[in-house]
């Protein structure tokens, strides 16, 4: 059973990671991309490749490099390939489409990138995949099968934290205001002399360093990943926890992603099985999860934790100063 629990919070703080990366993309510059979950593929089949031996080691299997490196190398590779995907497909993508067009866009860029990596098997493999990853930092620590899992789960724990941090700096950081103000109006924000394609550019490449990353620790706690792991769908679902926990609120998303992915899928497991329909269980989850954010988007279209808002520090003193002072003024002219 204890087993079981660190194996759904691992999953749930990697995916937690995931979400913050769409998050950047979706709840602040306000750009639907349908193919957040392809960068997660790359920054995983990256981070597989390097540490992985040379392929002429492991027949049949076939893929590029085989460097065998540590997890530090590949998962700084996996965030670097991440990020520049995301530079090509944003310097193209966000030049001149928005909305409903921009969407199709990244969505045939996920569909090209899936047709590319099945079919082509000198590059990760194809369908068959990668498998047999190593578990980051053992050979080191050597610890025995029922005390890894823990930390691992203590380590995603630990970055996920870093992340989480690093986006709330950034979310009050002048960039992540005007990043939010091209969100609610481009053409004002261009008026006020923003760069409105540079700040888009600079988020969509936040988020794809933030989905490589993920995508790094995601294959080492899967140890194999292939074409069947990832698809469309599986972001369809990420902006479903951002909706529920609240668009644009880093603890929102987090929060969402375990109402989302984590408790309804496990719940939805224990269903009696019904004979002779083996999909009922995934089926009602689905149901679940579409009722769900039914009725969020009726209820609370915010959210559970809307997004925060800048307040001002201290409106009293200087409102109370600031009328005196007109008041005090208009009496003396008189």
């Amino acid at each position: 059973m204890i087993n079981y629990l660190v194996s759904i919070a691992t999953q749930g703080v990697i995916f937690a990671i995931f979400v913050l990366g769409l998050n950047v993309r979706w709840g602040w510059e306000g750009d639907l991309d349908i193919a957040y979950y392809g960068f997660i593929a790359i920054g995983a089949y990256i981070d597989a490749v390097i540490t992985l031996p040379p392929a002429g080691l492991r027949p049949p299997t076939e893929y590029i490099l085989g460097l065998q490196w540590p997890f530090a190398a590949g998962a700084l590779g996996a965030m670097l390939a991440g990020g520049l995907l995301s530079l090509v497909v944003g310097a193209i993508a966000l030049r001149k489409l928005r909305g409903d067009y921009f969407a199709i866009t990244t969505l045939a860029t996920a569909l090209i990138m899936q047709a590319v990596i099945s079919n082509d098997a000198r590059i990760f493999a194809g369908y068959n995949g990668l498998y047999g990853l190593s578990q980051p930092f053992n050979s080191v620590l050597r610890l025995n099968p029922h005390v890894y899992p823990v930390f691992y789960l203590a380590f995603c724990l630990a970055v996920l934290i870093a992340v989480y941090l690093f986006l709330e700096r950034l979310f009050w950081s002048p960039f992540g205001r005007a990043l939010r103000s091209v969100r609610e109006d481009e053409t004002a924000a261009a008026a006020f002399g923003r760069n409105v394609f540079a700040l888009k550019l600079k988020g969509y490449v936040i988020g794809g360093v933030i989905a490589g990353l993920g995508g790094a620790l995601f294959v080492h706690f899967l140890g194999a990943f292939n074409v069947s792991a990832w698809s469309p769908v599986e972001t369809l679902l990420l902006y479903a926890a951002i909706f529920v926990g609240g668009t644009g609120n880093n603890r929102g998303v987090i929060l969402g992603i375990f109402l989302v992915l984590i408790f309804f899928q496990e719940v939805t497991r224990f269903l009696p099985e019904i004979p002779g329909h083996p999909d009922f269980g995934p089926a009602v989850r689905e149901i679940l999860i579409g009722i769900l954010i039914l009725a969020v988007l009726r209820w609370r279209p915010q959210g559970f934790l809307p997004e925060p808002r800048a307040k001002d520090r201290d409106p009293a003193p200087s409102a109370g100063y600031g009328a005196g002072s007109a008041v005090a003024g208009t009496q003396a002219g008189g």
